[in-house]
């Protein structure tokens, strides 16, 4: 059977657990200037704005997992209205007779869909939560054999800290940049496989070839490293605008 086209289940879920992240995004950039430290010490290693980084993390994994469950438990409402063994013919009545009111996909499709990306959405916090563990406890060790007590020193740890960093985000953007292929593959999408195509192109090149772009100051080195701005930019404003335009070009999702 196909939905309404009034309801856009995947769309909604994807674009509030992006809201979410995002927001955790921000927070965490605040959090960062307000426990700031003068210690010549990476922020990863500050406890303050690691600990709040990982009250935030669960948080975001939390309301991913409510917000999926509801419209899961939505669609499965849905989906069960109408007996399996009808609903192959009650389509195609659908289609004949209400062609213009109904989903571009099949109801099973979105239901599928919707988690499909449960998955990877949780999936993609969860580890990205493990790996800020784990990688702190590298920075931390790091910082123990080059202490940042002289310039050199700092200019060092930091070129290895951040040419490191990149290592976090491979899983994760991959499996976002999966969902959105497997989304293309449902949908017929030649733009969404294309996009996806060119996205991870240019992960790969700011991955082995673009330099980390480094401000020196008085008090820290500030380093924006490429990898991490394509990978927070693709999981929060990428997916909102992702969501935006599954909502805008298909019926019902």
């Amino acid at each position: 059977m196909y939905l309404n086209t009034k309801r856009h289940y995947l769309s909604k879920a994807i674009c509030i657990s992006s809201l979410v992240s995002l927001v955790a995004q921000i927070l965490n950039a605040i959090a960062r200037i307000i426990f700031s430290s003068h210690l010549p010490e990476p922020d990863m290693l500050n406890s303050a704005v690691f600990t709040f980084s990982v009250v935030t993390q669960v948080g975001v994994i939390a309301f991913i997992f409510i917000i999926f469950l509801s419209y899961i438990k939505k669609m499965r409402h849905l989906t069960n209205i109408i007996n399996a063994d009808d609903a192959d013919e009650f389509a195609v009545l659908q289609k004949q007779y209400i062609p213009d009111s109904i989903s571009t996909l099949r109801g099973e499709s979105i239901y599928q869909l919707l988690e499909i990306w449960a998955v990877i959405l949780l999936f993609v916090q969860t580890i990205s939560l493990v790996s800020n563990y784990k990688y702190r406890n590298f920075v931390s060790e790091l910082y123990d054999i080059i202490p940042m007590d002289n310039y050199e020193n700092a200019v060092t740890f930091s070129a290895i800290y951040n040419s490191t960093h990149g290592f976090k985000y491979i899983g994760m953007f991959s499996a976002i940049v999966i969902g959105i292929f497997v989304t293309a593959v449902f949908l017929k999408d030649r733009f969404l496989k294309v996009l996806t195509t060119c996205i991870t192109g240019f992960f790969v090149l700011a991955f082995t070839i673009f330099q980390m772009v480094t401000f020196y100051t008085q008090l820290k080195i500030i380093s924006i490293v490429w990898t991490s701005v394509i990978y927070h930019g693709l999981e929060t404003i990428g997916l909102i605008a992702f969501s935006i335009y599954l909502a805008k070009h298909y019926k019902g999702l």
